[in-house]
């Protein structure tokens, strides 16, 4: 989940942004194209850096009839080791800006491997994005109203190249649109100073800027043509400006204490937690105001920063069958959860059979997914008429299938996103698992084997695909400090 949260997160930065309120022009002598490699470096055990993967990065000036604007384009690659396993995610496309006017269309497409693959085509005009999502060889359209004069999300840098050049102790606020989630933010760039790094055995000046963004901030050289030359990101990944062939040569070998899973484990402080506690208490410190603990009647606040975990308990009785009306949302489908699908229906028909109990249900669906999906690490965005035909994922991937399925059988279901205890890294990770409602919300967790979810799974929000943007402000900031756990 973290892999690709951080692939997520690059994509959304890289594209180009606009100053507000005013729409400015490209500096004349920036509008020729462009081509930037920039390797992607992750800390290992020695405090040195893994390459795992590069960033290729173009924009060239062009015309469309009468109108002038950029074409703008990305790859993005990690190869990497995740649980001992090669992995690997590739991420590209491209984006049309028309001078003075703002985003008119794009795409994007998500893949592992070449088996698993998403892709996005979307067109932006009369204040409306209409966009097509491709998956397991099917098509769902989406529209939804976005600004009119949006451009992608900017960001590591990028923002520099269609916002005024800045000065030390300017700032501008970015008005962004973030293709890969279909959601709108506002980013605080501000030029902070200048430094000289050196590139292909040279000294090169660059200004300083920061990028802050749903509570998270970025740091970026920018050299004086305006290229990016070097980025920190909040998840610990260092982005350097390198050549085509430095970028493109064959990618480090991590060892297993530098495993991307292992780098981003969250190392609680205190008593020692376990898998299959039925109550945790936690104190939660390092966060940005932005990013909020979500509270419900398992997960509650006890204190200002202290938490306590209950694991629930099965229902003692027979089910009601729920009230459509109120819960809509957990009961929709959507480009990711294709629960109205008819293959996904007749699945879920299949392993219910003639059970009506919505409890009973659920846990046959739990047990079938459990049970027939692969775990294996798959970096890319879930959806769930994918994982019904691969038969393979993680966490993500048994969620998304298990939610569809769930709710086909109208049982409301919701996605939760946050942390769970491992005994084998010795810390919590990021993770994802279902919670339908059965009379009262229930956690249940497909990918590890547990009908009801333990008190090690700690909620940071609810909601699918679309919500994982708000998941950004806890990545690489978050401390647990573990008061009790049984």
């Amino acid at each position: 989940f973290w892999a690709v949260m951080t692939a997520l997160l690059i994509r959304r930065e890289v594209l180009v942004p606009r100053a507000q309120p005013a729409i400015p022009s490209m500096p004349a002598e920036f509008r020729k194209p462009t081509d930037n490699w920039m390797g992607i470096y992750s800390k290992n055990e020695t405090g040195g850096e893994d390459r795992v993967g590069y960033v290729h990065l173009t924009s060239a000036p062009g015309q469309r009839g009468a109108a002038g604007g950029t074409r703008y384009g990305m790859t993005f690659r990690l190869a990497t080791t995740m649980l001992s396993m090669p992995t690997e995610l590739l991420l590209d496309g491209n984006a049309w800006v028309v001078d003075g006017k703002g985003l008119s269309d794009f795409e994007f497409r998500v893949q592992s491997f070449g088996e698993h693959v998403m892709k996005a085509t979307g067109r932006v005009s009369d204040g409306s994005a209409k966009v097509d999502i491709e998956t397991a060889g099917e098509t769902f359209p989406l529209t939804f109203p976005v600004g009119q004069d949006l451009l992608l999300q900017g960001g590591f840098g990028a923002t520099s190249l269609n916002v005024p050049s800045l000065e030390i102790g300017d700032t501008v606020l970015i008005d962004a649109f973030d293709p890969t989630t279909m959601t709108q933010g506002l980013a605080r760039v501000e030029c902070i100073g200048t430094e000289n790094l050196i590139f292909d055995g040279k000294e090169v000046p660059t200004k300083i800027l920061t990028t802050e963004l749903g509570g998270v901030t970025t740091k970026t050289w920018v050299g004086l043509d305006e290229q990016v030359m070097r980025v920190e990101t909040p998840v610990g990944l260092v982005l350097r400006r390198v050549s085509q062939s430095e970028a493109l040569r064959t990618f480090d070998a991590p060892g297993e204490s530098s495993e991307l899973i292992h780098s981003v484990a969250v190392r609680p402080a205190g008593a020692k937690p376990f898998r299959g506690a039925t109550q945790l208490h936690f104190r939660v410190s390092g966060l940005d105001k932005k990013a909020v603990v979500p509270v419900d009647e398992l997960q509650r606040r006890i204190a200002p920063d202290e938490f306590q975990i209950d694991m629930a308990a099965a229902p003692e009785s027979t089910v009601p069958e729920p009230d459509p009306a109120a819960f809509k949302d957990e009961l929709a489908a959507d480009p990711f959860v294709q629960s109205a699908h008819p293959k996904i229906a007749k699945q879920a028909s299949e392993i219910v059979g003639e059970e009506t109990d919505p409890w009973r249900k659920a846990q046959r669906i739990y047990a079938w997914v459990y049970e027939n999906i692969e775990k294996t690490p798959v970096l890319s965005l879930p959806s769930a008429l994918d994982v019904l035909e691969s038969r393979q994922g993680d966490c993500n991937e048994h969620t998304v299938l298990y939610t569809a399925l769930a709710r086909s059988q109208g049982i409301p279901t919701r996605i939760a996103i946050g942390m769970v205890w491992s005994d084998e890294l010795a810390g919590f990770y990021y993770h994802a698992w279902p919670e339908i409602y059965v009379g009262r919300w229930i956690p249940v967790d497909p990918t590890l084997g547990q009908p009801i979810a333990d008190a090690t799974h700690i909620k940071l929000l609810e909601g699918g695909v679309w919500q994982w943007p708000r998941l950004v402000p806890f990545l690489g900031q978050v401390k647990i400090d573990v008061l009790d756990i049984h």
